[in-house]
């Protein structure tokens, strides 16, 4: 089956599905000692955290923050969002600690996942808003380790219907202030359908991504287009280390924020993120 026969599926449904044919194939590789997370992996984890977060009380349609550094975390903590049938709500780490907290408490979020980097920030923004529960990525005071999520059993991604909403990003107007810009399912299939044609993925590239930049739009497209494809995605620390993360990885294309030159890589295929 591919992926433009899976055009019914939630995006999460579609990896889930997709990544069993792909086995172990690397699929993320993390910024911190290059850890690698194979097709299989990937499946299996987004499957057992999304029961460890409904064991925590994660019910369908809640809205949960995704406050994370590097690309590895931000897959795994959106897609096992969905695959508990909640909303996944991405925070830039660019955000200050009460811009984050007004996000947040805007939002209703009660549970946001975050990682070490980001951890003692997290923590603050959650005592400014509704969030209740914080669960990190790697280990951090005062935190839920991820980890402890995935020895809850399985579940498998809930179907959805099309106009549900499906990512809850934020993006800055021209007032300074921060507004909800919702998608539903339907529009994040519209984007990975438009990908198709502009976006020249295939099981043979690493895909290389920089932090998560922008509202959270088009960086999720793109990063789900590569891994629906069968790429491997790894994660930059930052813009400025893409060159040699390029030569460590074999990297063909690139994920940056709009702007972002990488000169001593001519033939790394950028991808541009407002």
């Amino acid at each position: 089956m591919t992926v433009t026969e899976m055009t019914d599926l939630t995006v999460t449904q579609q990896l889930v599905e997709t990544a069993a044919g792909h086995g172990d194939h690397a699929a993320l590789i993390g910024a911190v000692d290059s850890q690698q997370c194979t097709y299989s992996d990937l499946a299996s984890t987004i499957k057992r955290a999304a029961a460890g977060l409904a064991w925590r009380g994660l019910r369908p349609r809640d809205v949960v923050g995704v406050y994370v550094q590097d690309v590895a975390s931000y897959v795994l903590a959106c897609h096992a969002i969905g695959a508990a049938g909640g909303i996944p709500c991405p925070v830039s780490p660019d955000l200050s600690i009460s811009e984050a907290a007004g996000q947040l408490a805007d939002c209703g979020a009660r549970m946001l996942l975050t990682a070490a980097p980001l951890a003692a920030a997290a923590l603050a923004a959650a005592d400014r808003s509704w969030v209740r529960q914080v669960i990190s990525f790697g280990e951090a005071p005062a935190t839920t380790p991820f980890s402890s999520l995935l020895g809850m059993g399985s579940l498998q991604p809930p179907a959805a219907r099309p106009h549900d909403l499906a990512l809850l990003p934020y993006r800055r107007t021209s007032d300074g202030a921060l507004h909800p810009v919702g998608l539903t399912h339907v529009d994040l299939a519209a984007q990975l359908t438009e990908l198709l044609t502009t976006a020249d993925v295939t099981d043979r590239d690493v895909v290389l991504a920089a932090p998560p930049v922008g509202d959270g739009r088009s960086y999720t497209a793109l990063v789900d287009h590569a891994l629906l494809h069968g790429a491997t995605v790894a994660a930059v620390a930052s813009a400025d280390e893409l060159a040699s993360a390029a030569a460590e990885h074999g990297g063909t294309a690139a994920i940056v924020p709009l702007g972002v030159e990488v000169p001593t890589a001519e033939s790394l295929r950028l991808f541009a993120v407002a």
